[in-house]
């Protein structure tokens, strides 16, 4: 019985297959299957993969494309071990990404996922950029965006078994995520062991944009409502906010939707950190709130002409940042 199983879908990936699986192949830990399964791909895919001879490949053709949830669901209930590790067809794993991981696992049982950072690449591989994000702030964060990328992660198969596995068509990732994290311990690796590559097929970003958004939107709202109470709401373009993207509440340029928009983040912040939970760290929380809210309101008045920058930090009792605006040491302002 191998140590791990490393689950790969494909669908369609005949461009960065071959590495996808080598970088697998070629890692330093090596008591795995390797659990590939195609997805109904009408180009080379199935070609490419039966061209490996290697013994801890376990190959499966889905007849029709069924979609990645039900196929990594299939993907979980036959893996022969309790972890998995993720990976994609068209990333690179570093070579030691299996090992660190496995370790890391062994050595905390409570723990029910781990990931990783990445270097984000482009389609012909260079580097376009390494985020830095602090592992302590990951539960925080993961209530209003998934930091978590989906190539990166191991989990026990018990554990995402337990909340269901997959279960949304879009933003599925997000999904799972999420309900590990209410009951069970997740951690971040705080180094890079993955080349995520963005391409012009990419699902979340390019071809199916849209019902990403919208399904990160309703998963906004139920991770908001576990905090808030059910009947709780908000807006798309507070919800937009929150993820970052600022363009709605900017094209109305009203100081008081602004404010209220901040006031709604300080409330769901006192909920989620009232909120007891395996993750909590209160002192690690309240910095991720801290920093959230002074990101929002940094680029909101980047972007305000100087008359409502000041008004919207007046109403929130940002006297610091007012003086910095004043003193233009904060950004050169529009009159």
């Amino acid at each position: 019985m191998p140590a791990l199983t490393v689950l790969m879908p494909v669908f369609n990936s005949e461009r960065f297959l071959a590495q996808a699986i080598e970088s697998i192949l070629d890692q330093t830990f090596h008591d795995f299957e390797f659990l590939i399964i195609d997805d109904g791909s009408t180009d080379k895919s199935q070609e490419i993969i039966r061209s490996y001879a290697d013994p801890r490949i376990r190959f499966l053709h889905n007849e029709r494309n069924l979609g990645i949830s039900p196929t990594l669901n299939k993907g979980i209930t036959l893996a022969r071990t309790e972890l998995i590790a993720r990976m994609d067809a068209d990333d690179i794993c570093h070579p030691t990404r299996l090992e660190k991981q496995y370790a890391y696992m062994q050595a905390n049982p409570d723990c029910a996922m781990v990931s990783s950072l990445v270097r984000v690449v482009s389609e012909t591989g260079e580097f376009l950029r390494q985020d830095q994000f602090d592992s302590r702030y990951f539960y925080y964060n993961l209530n209003f965006v998934c930091w978590i990328y989906h190539p990166t992660v191991m989990y026990r198969k018990g554990a995402v078994q337990e909340v269901g596995m997959y279960t949304a068509a879009y933003s599925e990732d997000f999904e799972l995520f999420w309900q590990l994290a209410r009951n069970h311990k997740i951690h971040n690796l705080p180094e890079a062991l993955l080349d995520y590559r963005i391409t012009n097929q990419s699902l979340h970003q390019v071809l199916k944009k849209q019902e990403y958004d919208q399904a990160q939107k309703e998963q906004l709202l139920r991770n908001f409502r576990y905090y808030a109470g059910e009947d709780y709401t908000l807006p798309d373009k507070y919800l937009e906010c929150l993820q970052h993207d600022f363009t709605s509440l900017l094209q109305e340029q009203r100081v008081s939707s602004l404010y209220q928009c901040i006031k709604e983040l300080r409330f769901l912040n006192q909920k989620i950190l009232a909120k007891e939970n395996i993750n909590a760290d209160p002192k690690a929380m309240a910095e991720a709130a801290y920093y959230k809210e002074r990101f929002i309101v940094s680029a909101l008045v980047r972007q305000l002409p100087r008359h409502k920058a000041v008004l919207f930090l007046l109403s929130l009792g940002k006297m610091r940042m007012l003086k910095q605006l004043i003193s233009s040491k904060l950004l050169s302002h529009k009159p």
